[in-house]
């Protein structure tokens, strides 16, 4: 069995080529994809998921005029998949079921369909709806000025929708609390809950119109929104020293409204006597660490039969897109880039050394272009190595900035990336090829003998929600097609009879039963 750490994939998702690539996933593959959300966030290399929310007043789903602000509609989606938890029941929280309950009046408004929209390509066999919706809150707040909320992986999507049980404007105090209550917080963390929340973003006359008036709708504000607080794209304290001091935008409407029954933050903050509103005034921005806390536990309150992982740390050095595949002349090669997080372009290496277990070191050179994230600049260092010995190549060393790394690898069997690639018309067909050493190492490495076990996944459209089901196919049917530097050549094609909405995933199966590689196309 290999180590997890010795998989690789390619996909559009890794936002480095829109061709079909594959990569060695550090630590594994879930967490290498949420770090890439995480961290490679603008310029060179990124993901594309922060892109919605940039600037911080971006509204992703349509005219800027509507009002509406994306970074906002994240955090609600959040809540409102959270909130119907029952911990002592161990069922709800993040598990994207809110995907299935967009036509209930608890879920009024675009924001859940919007967000769905943008998440769902994201969404893969390793990566689900319910992680993407609570990575886009850390996303959302640390990219619009608020803490860096820590992220887990290992969601499982709901097939249905949950409860009933968002509180709404006109929801009365002593329902409201036990609606928080059975999510797992008192009446101090309600309330504070709701004005982390509520330091960005608006409500929408187009939709509460009990709460907003139609005197707001205007013609760069068609959605008539009123915000929270003056500082609408800032993650801040402001909400609630406005509230507090009568400044400002007060509160916001569920503060404000002309409708005395949809003051729903006022009957919420004045619970206490505001005594938990005037303890996070006295915070100043210590307000930013109570609400990373908040958010933290919202996201990761799941149903009791979900692990989640380890937290997601940025990677100061990570392989991406360190790819095995034959060149033109069929040798095979080791490619890719080093990528290193420091906290400054000033403070980038400008070289690195690469060495594998069976090369002397490389000396590497970045790429001119950088990226930009919450936690620094990356700089990419592409490479291209020849592997003479396959049986001989086991691990990489990168040298040059603080401590060497070294990285675990397998050659013994992979999927092709440049023989394999998925095409899309009425229906979504996967074409892959695979390569297996030796015939001798490959009968002990597969539980076919000496045929590789393929696995094929892809992430499919499905009734009620925007978020997708995955679809699985197991033992493909593969053919002997050739050879190439020693390796036998497997095909296999797949007809998913639909069209996929994000990357359908290739895994070569262990004996056991274990992935040794994954590609996503």
């Amino acid at each position: 069995m290999f180590p997890m750490n010795a998989l690789h994939t390619a996909a559009t998702l890794l936002a480095l080529s829109p061709t079909v690539r594959a990569a060695f996933f550090y630590p594994t593959v879930q967490a290498s994809l949420l770090e890439h959300i995480l961290v490679d966030t603008h310029g060179a290399h990124a993901s594309g998921f922060a892109d919605a929310i940039t600037p911080c007043t971006n509204y992703v789903s349509g005219s800027q005029n509507f009002g509406r602000e994306t970074a906002a509609q994240w955090l609600r989606v959040a809540f409102h998949d959270f909130v119907t938890a029952h911990v002592a029941e161990g069922t709800g929280g993040i598990d994207a079921s809110i995907g299935f309950e967009t036509l209930r009046e608890e879920d009024s408004g675009s924001a859940f369909n919007d967000s769905f929209s943008f998440f769902r390509p994201y969404v893969s066999s390793k990566v689900s709806m319910a992680d993407i919706v609570a990575i886009s809150v850390s996303i959302s707040v640390g990219n619009c000025g608020g803490p860096q909320i820590p992220v887990r992986g290992g969601r499982i999507d709901a097939t249905e929708g949950g409860p009933f049980g968002v509180p709404a404007p006109e929801t009365d105090l002593p329902t409201t609390l036990q609606f928080f209550a059975n999510s797992g917080f008192n009446q101090a963390d309600s309330i504070a809950l709701t004005a982390c929340g509520h330091t960005m973003g608006s409500v929408h006359h187009g939709g509460f119109p009990t709460v907003v008036g139609p005197e707001a709708v205007s013609a760069n504000n068609t959605a008539g929104g009123i915000h929270f607080d003056s500082t609408v794209a800032v993650f801040d304290p402001l909400v609630v020293t406005e509230y507090l001091n009568g400044t400002g935008q007060q509160g916001g409407p569920l503060v404000t409204s002309f409708n005395e029954s949809s003051r729903s933050d006022l009957r919420l903050y004045e619970s206490d006597g505001n005594a938990t509103m005037i303890k996070l005034a006295q915070q100043g921005e210590g307000f930013l660490g109570t609400c990373s806390t908040l958010f933290q536990r919202m996201v990761e309150t799941v149903p009791s039969n979900v692990v989640l992982s380890d937290i997601v740390s940025p990677m100061n050095i990570k392989p991406i897109n360190a790819t095995l595949d034959f060149d033109s002349s069929g040798k095979l090669i080791f490619t890719g880039y080093i990528r290193v997080l420091s906290s400054s372009a000033a403070t980038a290496p400008t070289s690195l050394s690469l060495s594998t277990s069976q090369s002397k070191p490389v000396s590497l050179t970045p790429e001119t272009a950088l990226g930009t994230n919450s936690f620094g600049v990356a700089s990419f260092f592409p490479f291209s190595i020849g592997i003479t010995d396959p049986n001989d190549f086991h691990s990489f060393a990168v040298q040059g900035y603080g401590p060497a790394k070294t990285f675990a690898i397998q050659a013994s069997a992979f999927v092709v990336p440049s023989l394999t690639f998925s095409a899309s018309d009425a229906t979504t067909a996967v074409n892959f090829t695979v390569a297996a050493s030796s015939p001798s190492y490959a009968k002990r490495l597969f539980s076919r003998g000496s045929v590789p076990t393929v696995n094929v996944q892809a992430p499919v459209g499905q009734t009620g929600t925007l978020g997708p089901a995955i679809t699985t196919f197991s033992n493909v049917a593969v053919s002997k097609v050739g050879s190439k530097a020693g390796y036998t050549l497997w095909s296999g094609l797949v007809d998913i009879d639909t069209t996929a909405t994000g990357p359908a995933s290739v895994a070569v199966l262990d004996s056991k039963g274990k992935e040794i590689d994954i590609l996503f196309v």
